[in-house]
């Protein structure tokens, strides 16, 4: 006598519901890549110049280790499902991810290596059955899906709130993905775009890798060094002061103006550039003031021109044209849902 095989289910001791809703209320038009705060334990306002000091300092003439590697990564995510443990709900995030590199050579952007794509489910692994996740993690792993499956400190009641915290779990994975193409070329002059102390965690920090911070969520700086950074001119930058990072890795920033508009905010246009410190210190021990200047005019002669982009003012050329890659290259998260939605199974009946 023959038995039919099991049916291949996820998660199927809770209950799963299909969805398709937005990962991130409130809905928004677009998400953003991450939260562009540094977290800290200390911070050297005088590294440069003494606070008294402080003015804004004139472009230079870039030196040899400006970038020329430009690393990006791209998330889509949306709520694909919600499972109930312990008499709660809780959501399923599926992501799209892609993360690549492009090199410039001369006036051309060519790809670089490294590039990866990848298709997530995320969810939060407090309560949930060790066997169980396995189940889903090997039947994800056939369908070319992966599970990321974090424990939350606290598992709140409120659902929306979980839709945000597991889809930072989906948000790591792009992290690693950018890591690993930012690794696949550490030695060359490098620029990624976002929080540089989250890519080089656990690496080595002697390394040429600036980082571009466009959203200024966070002001490190007290009032008087504030309005100093609001009159920059284009090409101008800040003077350098060094952030102490959780991920215990020092960095050296700077404010850099890429453009300015009349009838603007006065931090329209304004980006925070970071460098490790210990490579700055090492590379550039006789004149890092030098290194940051022509850092910052490279960058400004960089900055992407095209006002129809909506970025266009905090952006560099390079990295809108990872961004079109990426686009280009990233799995359709939409497509992932009917095929998440089969791998529940039938709904139970009662």
């Amino acid at each position: 006598m023959s038995t039919s095989a099991p049916s291949r289910r996820i998660f199927a001791a809770y209950g799963p519901t299909p969805l398709n809703d937005a990962a991130v209320p409130p809905f928004p038009a677009f998400e953003a890549d991450e939260d562009d705060e540094t977290a800290h334990d200390g911070i050297d306002l005088d590294f440069e110049r003494a606070q008294a000091s402080w003015a804004p300092i004139a472009p230079g003439e870039p030196t040899a280790d400006v970038p020329v590697r430009f690393v990006d990564g791209s998330i889509t995510s949306r709520t694909a499902g919600c499972i109930v443990v312990g008499g709660r709900r809780r959501p399923l995030i599926a992501a799209a991810i892609s993360a690549a590199a492009l090199e410039l050579e001369g006036k051309v952007l060519r790809r670089g290596e490294g590039t990866r794509v990848l298709k997530v489910v995320a969810v939060h692994s407090n309560g949930i059955d060790e066997e169980h996740l396995r189940e889903a993690w090997a039947v994800l792993h056939d369908a070319g899906i992966e599970l990321r499956a974090g424990e939350a400190q606290v598992i709140g009641h409120d659902f929306d709130g979980l839709r945000r915290t597991t889809r930072g779990i989906a948000m790591q994975a792009m992290e690693e993905a950018e890591r690993d193409v930012m690794l696949a070329g550490i030695d060359r002059p490098t620029l990624v775009d976002g929080l540089l102390e989250r890519r080089l965690a656990a690496q080595r920090h002697d390394v040429p890798v600036v980082g571009l911070v466009k959203r200024q969520i966070a002001s490190y700086l007290p009032a008087a060094l504030q309005e100093i950074a609001y009159s920059l001119r284009p090409g101008e930058r800040t003077p350098a002061f060094v952030l102490r990072t959780v991920q215990h890795v020092d960095l050296v920033n700077t404010y850099v103006r890429l453009s300015a508009e009349s009838g603007a905010s006065p931090s329209y246009g304004i980006v925070r550039v970071t460098v490790s410190r210990e490579y700055a210190e090492a590379a550039h021990a006789r004149d890092l003031t030098a290194y940051l200047s022509g850092l910052a005019a490279y960058l400004y002669r960089l900055r992407h021109r095209d006002r129809a982009y909506s970025r266009a003012g905090i952006s560099i050329e390079p990295i809108v044209r990872v961004e079109d890659h990426l686009k280009a290259i990233r799995p359709d998260v939409e497509a992932m849902i009917p095929r998440l939605h089969r791998l529940y199974g039938p709904p139970e009946r009662n």
